[in-house]
């Protein structure tokens, strides 16, 4: 059973949340769900333009790989989304509504760890890469794998691949207590939890300047996660 229509949220928005939701399983299905977010706050966007931005990103790394391993893909997709188009992280103004709009994202080149992590691995998925979102607590990250070797990938510092004890110390400073043998710092992020995490942000955010009206409207977006878009 589909979710009642809402009240609170843009009914555009609603509807390709729904649509996108229901097509997690293919390469830009995911990137959609978040555009689609981004629509109530923007209510003259549409999906195209984000989807057909990541596409041509990962146009321009397929053309300048000739021998298409994991490890050339990787160079040269840091190659195009870090140094020449600049992508990273907005430190100077992190909590805006806008990092978490992937519209947004996509033309100002800046984001939180999420959803510049959102564009990193769909690019990634679109030239064949093998790719996990990783849910850590408080900064989220991507896993790439090379044949029999995994790397995090760190795209709101630009780039930058982290070891296992870079990735550990990070998350102890985030968390602020030790490594815990018992606990998983890096959950590989299912696709719906993705989304989840996202509207939590955008909550969070909202909630702190009062706009409760949006924050009505994260909930109903919510909803069709947690009724399953059926």
């Amino acid at each position: 059973m589909h979710p009642r229509e809402p009240k609170y949220c843009n009914q555009q928005a609603f509807a390709s949340f729904r649509d996108s939701v229901n097509s997690l399983d293919t390469p830009t299905g995911l990137l959609s769900g978040a555009a689609a977010i981004a629509i109530h706050f923007l209510p003259s966007e549409s999906l195209q333009p984000s989807i057909e931005s990541v596409m041509d990103m990962a146009a321009t790394v397929r053309r300048r790989v000739h021998h298409a391993t994991p490890q050339a893909l990787v160079a040269r997709l840091h190659e195009v989304m870090f140094d020449e188009l600049g992508f990273s992280g907005n430190e100077s103004d992190y909590y805006a509504v806008e990092n978490s709009l992937i519209p947004r994202v996509l033309q100002t080149k800046r984001g939180i760890p999420i959803t510049l992590s959102l564009v990193y691995f769909t690019v990634g998925r679109l030239v064949g890469l093998e790719e996990e979102g990783v849910n850590s607590t408080g900064h989220f990250l991507v896993r790439v794998h090379l044949g029999g070797d995994t790397m995090l990938v760190d795209p709101f510092h630009a780039g930058r691949v982290l070891s296992a004890v870079e990735g550990v110390a990070m998350i102890e400073r985030v968390v602020q207590q030790p490594w815990q043998d018992d606990i998983d710092w890096f959950p590989v992020c299912e696709p719906r939890q993705w989304l989840e995490r996202i509207l939590n942000n955008l909550r969070s955010t909202l909630i702190h300047s009062g706009d409760y009206k949006d924050v009505a409207a994260m909930r109903e977006l919510q909803s069709i996660l947690n009724e399953g878009a059926g």
